[in-house]
């Protein structure tokens, strides 16, 4: 899905490149339940919904002008499976055991206690995709995983640049570089 579908304001969403990525390291099928912790305006949520339409998916947010936009896309893109928890994670995710794919987006300084919730909690098959810009949370994210035998750790930095068109001349833009840490159970 693009940027411009969703409805939007200012609260921050991970850019359509970064999604395509986080939703390809999710693994998402049909029948997944998941988890996005962070949600933000919804642009994840939103799509991982829509792939794992015969799952549900809970979307869990702090800011409340940002639960408010989610429940306008979620209208907008008429999204039946799809909850939607006003919370500070890991606040919330108290039926985290019937969820199999988590996507963490924004920990609001919890991210050791939200991982730690899942990994006690989850189905013993499960993935979990934590995104960072900020280098703490990343190191945090990853020295969590890389120790832990049960499961498969992958750390990738993504950089997007954009030509704004309507702008002359032509000059690429840089979005912020992105961390993509994923921890597949084994």
């Amino acid at each position: 899905m693009k940027d411009k579908d969703f409805i939007r304001g200012k609260v921050p969403m991970t850019k359509e490149e970064v999604r395509a990525i986080v939703l390809s390291k999710l693994e998402l099928c049909s029948s997944d339940n998941f988890m996005d912790i962070g949600a933000g305006t919804g642009s994840v949520t939103i799509e991982g919904a829509l792939k794992a339409y015969n799952g549900k998916a809970l979307g869990i947010e702090q800011n409340e002008d940002a639960v408010e936009l989610i429940k306008q896309n979620i209208a907008k893109f008429n999204i039946q499976n799809l909850e939607v928890i006003h919370g500070k994670a890991p606040t919330g995710m108290d039926k985290t055991a019937e969820y199999n794919k988590f996507f963490i987006g924004g920990s609001r300084g919890n991210l050791t206690s939200i991982i730690e919730t899942i990994t006690q909690q989850a189905p013993k098959q499960h993935i979990i995709v934590v995104t960072a810009i900020v280098l703490d949370t990343m190191i945090e994210a990853y020295n969590h995983f890389k120790n832990q035998i049960n499961y498969e750790t992958e750390l990738v930095q993504v950089a997007v640049n954009r030509i704004e068109p309507d702008k002359k001349p032509a000059m690429l833009m840089a979005n912020n570089p992105i961390f993509i840490i994923t921890a597949k159970s084994c």
